[in-house]
C-alpha cells in the first residue's frame, strides 16, 4: 500500500466522490485487507485484464446518466481499462503502456496527487463560468448601450479587449490554488 492511500481515499471520499472500487488481480484475502485498510466500498479480486475491463463496462452501465468513472492504475494489465474509463489516470512511474492509453498522467506516485487534481479542475471549472458569465454579462450591456445610442468606441474595445485580459487575470488564480 502506498504511503498516504488511505487519506487520498478519505480526501476524495470528502470531495463528493461516490463510489470507490479496487480491481485487482491479487488473491480475494489480500484484496479485500488492503480495500478494508483504504476504507474502499468494493473491491473486486483475482482480475485478469479483460476481466477488468469487462468490470468497468459493467460499474460504466450501473453509475448511469451523468456520472463519471475515473480509473486510476499504472501496470501494463492497466491499459485496456484506462483507456476504456470516462478519464483513465496513470501515476508517472507506471508502465509506458499505461501511460499511453491514459487520459491524465500524474507525474508522481503519490497517491494524494489524486483529490489534489479533482480540486484543481474543480476550480478551474468555476473560474472558466465566471469568466464566461461576466464576458457575455460585459459584452451585452455594452451592446445594449450601442443600440441606445451611449457607446462610445473604448467602451466597444474595452467589451472585447479588456474584458479578455480581465478573463486572463481572473484565471491565473488557478495557478496560485492551494490543495
Amino acid at each position: 500500500i502506498k504511503e498516504h492511500s488511505a487519506q487520498a481515499v478519505a480526501a476524495l471520499k470528502k470531495a463528493g466522490v461516490r463510489r470507490t472500487v479496487m480491481l485487482t488481480g491479487d488473491r480475494k484475502a489480500v484484496g479485500e485487507a488492503v480495500a478494508e485498510k483504504l476504507g474502499l466500498d468494493e473491491v473486486c479480486t483475482e482480475l485478469l485484464p479483460a476481466d477488468k475491463v469487462e468490470k468497468v463496462e459493467e460499474l460504466l452501465k450501473s453509475e448511469g446518466e451523468g456520472r463519471k468513472l475515473a480509473f486510476v492504475g499504472d501496470g501494463i494489465n492497466d491499459a485496456p481499462v484506462l483507456a476504456g474509463a470516462d478519464v483513465g489516470a496513470a501515476m508517472g512511474s507506471g508502465a509506458d503502456a499505461a501511460i499511453e492509453a491514459a487520459d491524465v498522467v500524474f507525474m508522481t506516485s503519490k497517491m494524494d496527487a489524486i483529490p489534489q487534481a479533482l480540486a484543481i479542475a474543480r476550480f478551474a471549472t468555476r473560474i472558466s463560468w465566471q469568466n464566461v458569465i461576466f464576458a457575455l454579462a460585459v459584452k451585452i450591456f455594452v451592446m445594449i448601450l450601442g443600440l441606445a445610442g451611449f457607446a462610445s468606441m473604448w467602451m466597444a474595445v474595452f467589451a472585447d479587449t479588456g474584458v479578455a485580459m480581465l478573463c486572463v487575470l481572473n484565471s491565473i488564480r488557478i495557478l496560485y490554488k492551494k490543495s
